[in-house]
């Protein structure tokens, strides 16, 4: 039986504010598959003792949320950012319980700046399945020898590997020393590849698996990168010497894809 939504649209469309769950292990917002439904829902309240009390019973389950507060200014981007990570449903809380609703009829995607130029404007599939893994990876007051959860974590893993493999990553570069016109077809030129470091001193090259990862990091960064693309095949040739893997999203999920690892997974994948 099909249920009218469009009340309850009208009224999340129509918020001033509204509070959104974000997992503290991705600094994503949390996502969970329905069990029935099998829609993968995000979560989001009219009211922020509602938004805050869920998050006490989430923590309750092992699933640690911080409630951020989104004024009208921002939803926009952040409707954005649920149809980028792969979600298809909101579950909205308007003080009565939980409302679902698909997310395409709340705001439609907007594609990413960028995107019409050939670089990955999204890649939600990747997404999505990374942030499944990595909340269930990190979360926390886990028994590492339970035998279902290390089989759930290994599903998860390889479903997250298959889409690694066969995604094109944006790669940051910065063209400041380059000397007349850059042409990305030329190797010997002045380009510099930016870098993070751990606490350890360890050294990873940021990579970016959509435009909307890219933009993140790039605003924050105090610098003003060009992009490159590069399939997965092309990864382990385009790392820096000292660096120990990539960090891919570091301003979102930060997996890290060490060397070891990628050259392991190209073996497996016949790359």
């Amino acid at each position: 039986m099909s249920v009218d939504n469009r009340f309850v649209i009208k009224r999340l469309q129509g918020l001033e504010t509204m509070f959104v769950s974000f997992a503290q292990t991705t600094r994503m917002p949390f996502v969970e598959c329905d069990e029935e439904t099998f829609d993968d829902q995000v979560y989001v309240f009219a009211d922020e003792e509602e938004a805050k009390n869920w998050a006490k019973e989430c923590g309750e389950r092992n699933f640690p949320l911080t409630t951020v507060r989104v004024d009208k200014e921002q939803m926009l981007m952040v409707y954005t950012s649920f149809h980028l990570m792969g979600a298809n449903r909101v579950a909205f809380h308007n003080g009565a319980g939980f409302a679902y609703l698909p997310l395409d009829q709340i705001v439609a995607l907007k594609e990413p700046e960028g995107a019409k130029g050939g670089f990955p404007g999204r890649n939600a599939t990747l997404q999505l399945t990374m942030v499944y893994f990595l909340q269930e990876l990190r979360r926390p007051n886990q028994d590492p020898e339970d035998p279902a959860r290390r089989k759930r974590l290994q599903e998860m893993e390889q479903e997250m590997m298959a889409n690694l493999v066969r995604s094109q990553y944006i790669m940051a570069i910065d063209t400041s020393k380059v000397e007349g016109e850059f042409d990305p077809q030329k190797h010997s030129q002045n380009i510099q590849i930016p870098y993070v470091k751990n606490g350890d001193g360890e050294i990873y090259q940021p990579l970016f698996s959509d435009m909307w990862e890219f933009q993140k990091f790039n605003k924050n960064s105090g610098s003003k990168f060009r992009i490159v693309t590069v399939p997965f095949k092309g990864l382990l040739p385009s790392l820096i010497k000292d660096a120990k893997g990539y960090i891919l999203n570091p301003a979102g999920v930060s997996l890290i894809l060490l060397r070891e690892r990628l050259k392991a997974m190209g073996e497996q994948a016949g790359e």
